[in-house]
């Protein structure tokens, strides 16, 4: 870990981390760099609030790329108050789940549940389509029950 304050681009004072897996190189990029404006906070502080950072943005990630929240336009109030409250429920829902299945995998994170869930959900639809072909349902019906087209 290397610490540096100073002026970084347009800015006259930050503290820098720079941290290298290996030994440092000419060459070698680092790996993590932490940039905060904050001069009166120590690197073990900073360290700390950017862990806590570090898991909002990842939560922000899941929200947008694999659940698809950042795909919604809200101009009203009343449209903004419920999505956060849609988020803030499937929140809730995702983390009552992790914790359920923690006790079978120790690492284990929102990302992990909405790709466990999402493989369940696929395999009930397949064991449904096997089973209507079962019953001799024509395939039309099958994708019509399940809103699908050909």
């Amino acid at each position: 870990m290397y610490p540096y304050e100073g002026p970084v681009s347009e800015i006259e004072n930050v503290k820098l981390l720079l941290s290298w897996k290996d030994e440092y190189t000419a060459s070698s990029k680092p790996q993590v760099c932490l940039l905060c404006t904050d001069l009166s906070l120590d690197l073990v502080t900073i360290q700390r609030f950017y862990h806590v950072r570090w898991n909002m943005e990842t939560g922000y990630r899941y929200f947008k790329e694999l659940l698809g929240f950042d795909q919604y336009q809200l101009l009203s109030f009343t449209g903004i108050q419920r999505f956060w409250a849609v988020q803030f429920l499937t929140q809730n829902f995702l983390e009552s789940q992790r914790q359920e299945w923690i006790e079978q995998q120790s690492e284990l994170t929102l990302g992990d549940v909405v790709r466990r869930i999402r493989e369940e959900c696929f395999g009930q639809i397949i064991v449904y389509v096997y089973q209507q072909a079962l019953e001799k349902k024509p395939l039309f019906d099958i994708l019509k029950q399940l809103k699908l087209s050909a």
